[in-house]
């Protein structure tokens, strides 16, 4: 009976490592598939994270964008369109007094009744610049408010879609922060 005996002991000894060795490699397992769920969570959060926070800089970058045209195209190009106007409005007027003053020099020769017609276009012709002048001033103005109103515009439908990229990224955020949270409390049963 010693030997049934020493062979049952045997028996349940090689029982026993077999059921440790299978205890270990199950636990082993385990603990390499929830590290690997874990870093893949941690991917996908700093992926999100990440995504997130390149929208918010490209929209931030579009609306910087926006103003800095809009405020190059104010500064530029509509002074340089004033100046143009301004400096036809003064063209003209110079144009308009030479034309008139060598009509005035002829008219002197001719008869004294020429002459005073001479002086009353010439002042016409200087109101009629003054009055062109004036209106190109005015549509000038007119334009700096369309394109001020144009700009006010962009720079409103720009910062439209900043408050929406960041609310999406928020959104995203938080989306991806309970979402891995609820993965690990199901994994490791936390609340």
């Amino acid at each position: 009976m010693s030997e049934e005996n020493n062979n049952l002991e045997d028996n349940v000894s090689k029982e026993l490592d077999q059921a440790s060795d299978a205890v270990n490699e199950t636990t082993d397992a385990v603990a390499d598939k929830a590290n690997d769920i874990k870093e893949n969570a941690a991917e996908a959060f700093d992926s999100a994270k990440e995504k997130a926070s390149e929208l918010a800089n490209d929209a931030k970058e579009a609306l910087s964008n926006v103003k800095d045209k809009a405020t190059e195209f104010i500064n530029e190009d509509a002074k340089e369109m004033m100046s143009n106007a301004k400096e036809k409005a003064s063209e003209f007027a110079e144009d308009a007094g030479e034309k008139l003053n060598e009509f005035k020099d002829v008219a002197k020769e001719k008869a004294a009744d020429l002459a005073e017609d001479a002086k009353e276009t010439f002042t016409e012709a200087k109101s009629k610049a003054k009055e062109f002048a004036g209106e190109a001033s005015e549509k000038i103005g007119e334009f700096a408010e369309d394109a001020k109103e144009k700009v006010s515009e962009f720079a409103d439908v720009a910062e439209d879609k900043l408050e929406d990229l960041a609310e999406d990224a928020k959104e995203t955020y938080t989306e991806a922060k309970k979402k891995t949270k609820g993965f690990f409390s199901r994994l490791f049963g936390s609340k």
